[in-house]
């Protein structure tokens, strides 16, 4: 018996064909994606290429940047191995930028795509290209060493660590297309020249396409409100002075409060513990002090999450999950959705800032 499993599996793997691997030096990698409205096409499609040098030591490593227009994105890629000397590898692609123009149209198709394209990670992240996908492709900061490395580092947090930036991996804008009761989000990248990109705003979407652009100041508060432990700042102002907090440690919670007499109030909980960064007059800071800009930077935040929350619901987004809440709270499944959306328009907020200044940032 076992001479004949033995002669099975010989006849097995003479059968068997080998795999088609490339050596490196004959790849191209791509490490970003720009989808924009083509001119003629409904796609045009840009990919930017990292040539391997072979050299760990080189300084600068080259990089190319390829377009095509097609009716669809796999035609268009294809399309572009005819461009390319080398077989197009997506295995290190870290990044898909949507221009502006087709994220206000609908961006489904192109996260469909993604998705199903088996040589994609579910890992990368989405944003928008301002003022198009292809002028971002072509930022390159001088800082940077490998291509496209600066907007993955910035975009995944591995380098800088702003309040300003939202990261979108693809699996999670896909559950939130697709989730009831949570509308996704996406970064925007602003070019800035050839040399420099700015990523301080984002968008709220419906299930297709952007419907808000939050500010600077928004975004900030907006990552509050859905991350912890938010480093940034926020400013305090005790009668005639001047004061920016920096926070130490941040965190936000919330209930939704439903019954049969009055509509549904989500209360939300901030808590941040913080020390003075900034301070615009010479007044020596004591403990008496610190309690006012404790109180007065509670009030400011409190004042300016409400007008985001109420800004945001006007539009009839639910960017924070809060149907997904409510429906994880109640228990029929047949009528939840369609009762949190009658709730919805009558929805109200509370907002508690416990916002405590520990000391001065001075050493007596």
């Amino acid at each position: 018996m076992r001479k004949l499993l033995l002669y099975i599996g010989i006849v097995l793997l003479c059968l068997t064909t080998g795999c088609e691997y490339k050596d490196i030096d004959r790849r191209i990698f791509v490490v970003a994606i720009g989808i924009d409205p083509g001119e003629e096409e409904a796609f045009k499609v840009s990919l930017k290429l990292a040539i391997p040098q072979g050299e760990v030591t080189k300084i600068d490593e080259k990089m190319l940047i390829i377009t095509e227009e097609s009716d669809s994105i796999s035609e268009a890629l294809r399309l572009m191995k005819s461009k390319v000397e080398k077989e197009l590898d997506y295995v290190h692609c870290k990044s898909i930028i949507i221009g502006e123009e087709m994220a206000d149209r609908n961006i489904r198709h192109i996260l469909d795509w993604a998705v199903r394209r088996r040589d994609i990670q579910l890992i990368l992240n989405f944003a928008i290209g301002r003022p198009a996908a292809l002028d971002v492709l072509k930022v390159k900061p001088p800082s940077e060493r490998i291509p496209s490395n600066s907007l993955i580092m910035a975009m995944s947090g591995q380098g800088t660590e702003s309040p300003f930036i939202a990261s979108v991996y693809s699996y999670q804008l896909m559950r939130d297309i697709y989730e009831q009761g949570k509308d996704p989000i996406l970064p925007i990248i602003e070019a800035e020249g050839e040399t420099q990109f700015q990523i301080d705003k984002v968008a709220l979407l419906d299930k297709e396409k952007v419907q808000l652009v939050l500010n600077p100041e928004e975004t900030r508060l907006f990552n509050l409100l859905t991350r912890p432990d938010l480093r940034t700042n926020f400013p305090a102002r005790v009668e005639d002075s001047d004061f920016q907090y920096y926070t130490e440690s941040s965190n936000t919670s919330y209930k939704i409060r439903t019954s049969s007499m009055g509509a549904p109030v989500i209360r939300y909980k901030i808590k941040i513990r913080g020390i003075v960064e900034e301070n615009s007059t010479q007044e020596l800071i004591t403990h008496n002090l610190l309690e006012k800009i404790s109180e007065a930077g509670g009030k400011e935040l409190e004042q300016s999450v409400m007008a985001l929350l109420e800004k945001i619901k006007e539009k009839r987004l639910d960017s924070f999950g809060w149907g997904l809440r409510y429906g994880s709270e109640h228990w029929n499944n047949e009528t939840e959705a369609k009762d949190w959306k009658e709730l919805y328009p009558d929805l109200k907020f509370e907002v508690a800032a416990d916002v405590r200044i520990k000391y001065s940032g001075l050493i007596k």
